[in-house]
């Protein structure tokens, strides 16, 4: 057997199997996961939307996400219904894609979802309507600042800071005195956020031991 003869094999039996034989299983599972992240991101929108009505939830969750991911205009309507779904997971992914497609169509839907039975996404979807800066939202939003779970309390308060709409100047202030820490400090920083309007409301947080702190930091960053 010749020495040119050995190469010659060995090279054609390295381009055949150029990852060799000494891959790592994690190596071997990151490959899997970018080859099936490959694969669904090369799916059409349309292929993905009919998967939003999958019988398996993970799979319906799953296509929310990756709609949301590349930006799946066309699905709107359809995540707009996966926002009732049975599975809160899937709820939540949909909320999300429609807060990453920024379509004010899903607004109304959005709203609704505000009043879901489920913390998370009632969490999320106070999130996503801040971020899609709709005004009509702000009622919403403003009534969401009594949710039982204090995390809505907080995610609504910080939306209402980003619309920056004066008409929850009121609501914030009311806020102010939430039993959550939290729930106060993101009050007075959505205050600060909506600006000079606000400044009557947190000059009278100066005054609350509770708030000050935060009503202080609020205003000097007010221009």
């Amino acid at each position: 057997m010749s020495k040119g003869w050995f190469i010659k094999t060995l090279k054609a039996w390295t381009q055949s199997n150029p990852h060799g034989v000494m891959n790592r299983p994690d190596e071997i599972r990151a490959r899997k996961l970018q080859s099936l992240e490959k694969e669904l991101l090369q799916e059409s929108v349309a292929a993905l939307t009919v998967h939003l009505e999958d019988p398996d939830p993970f799979v319906r969750a799953i296509a929310a996400e990756v709609l949301g991911r590349i930006r799946g205009r066309d699905a709107v309507e359809a995540l707009i219904r996966a926002l009732e779904d049975p599975s809160k997971y899937v709820r939540e992914k949909a909320a999300i894609a429609l807060g990453h497609i920024s379509d004010k169509r899903a607004v109304p839907a959005l709203i609704r979802a505000l009043g879901d039975s489920e913390e998370e996404v009632r969490v999320t979807v106070a999130g996503v309507l801040g971020h899609l800066h709709d005004r009509t939202a702000v009622p919403a939003l403003i009534q969401a600042l009594k949710d039982t779970s204090p995390h809505t309390r907080m995610k609504s308060a910080v939306s209402l800071g980003i619309i920056g709409d004066e008409s929850a100047i009121p609501a914030l202030y009311q806020t102010l005195s939430d039993d959550n820490e939290l729930v106060r400090k993101f009050a007075c920083e959505a205050l600060g956020s909506i600006g000079r309007l606000a400044i009557p409301a947190l000059l009278k947080a100066l005054k609350d031991d509770q708030v000050r702190a935060h009503a202080a930091q609020a205003l000097t960053k007010i221009k």
